[in-house]
């Protein structure tokens, strides 16, 4: 790689099993509220109060009493999903992905909303492979955080991998090269508002993600020209 000096992996969706979607989609059935792109708008790589106060809103929800027992709610909701689904939380195709940037001799890390200990056990040991895992819980989406005050180099230098749209839009605003991994799921959105933010580069998972896609990225000075 000649330009790009830091690879930035999505957990959730990239390379672990997508829970925040599908749960999403659980609440809202169970919400009586239409699960739409808006839905994933203001929900999708925004900090917990932020989404929170967003699906009470429309969901009707005034009190922090009620509020706090959705927030509760959610997790009680991902925890069953996990048990029921039983998938092992890192995605098939993910060591292969890891072992491929380890192999380009540049720090790889991988970062989420979630706090650590809120991470599904299983997925941790492979995400000690990593350099480093960032919580974006307080600060998202994270792109100008990771890039300029915790790894200080020019938002050319760092390649931003996920499956998000508002992430997509502010890897735009700076200029910053990202790929894109949307998720499939017969009710989401995040493919088309992909496409509307004119993201230049998708795959449907990151076994796409060969050296040579990467090298033509590290080499695409236009990347956002799409």
């Amino acid at each position: 790689m000649k330009n790009i000096k830091l690879i930035a992996c999505d957990t959730d969706g990239v390379i672990l099993e997508d829970t925040y979607s599908p749960i999403l989609n659980r609440l809202s059935i169970a919400l009586h509220i239409p699960y739409t792109s808006e839905i994933e708008r203001n929900t999708f790589s925004r900090d917990d109060a932020t989404a929170l106060k967003y699906v009470s809103k429309i969901a009707g929800i005034k009190t922090e009493k009620e509020m706090q027992e959705l927030y509760k709610l959610y997790f009680l909701e991902r925890d069953k999903y996990i048990q029921e689904t039983g998938n092992h939380p890192v995605l098939p195709s993910a060591p292969e992905f890891l072992k491929r940037l380890r192999s380009l001799g540049i720090p790889i890390i991988c970062y989420g909303g979630l706090p650590l200990d809120k991470i599904d056990n299983r997925a941790k040991p492979f995400l000690e492979h990593f350099d480093q895992y960032i919580c974006t819980g307080t600060f998202r989406p994270g792109l100008k955080e990771i890039v300029k005050d915790i790894y200080h180099f020019d938002y050319s230098e760092v390649l931003f991998i996920d499956d998000v749209n508002t992430v997509a839009e502010e890897a735009k605003k700076y200029n910053i090269p990202f790929i894109g991994v949307p998720t499939t799921h017969s009710w989401g959105f995040q493919k088309q508002d992909m496409e509307k933010t004119r993201v230049k580069y998708t795959v449907n998972s990151v076994e796409e993600i060969t050296l040579d896609y990467l090298e033509t990225i590290d080499g695409d000075k236009e990347i956002w020209n799409a």
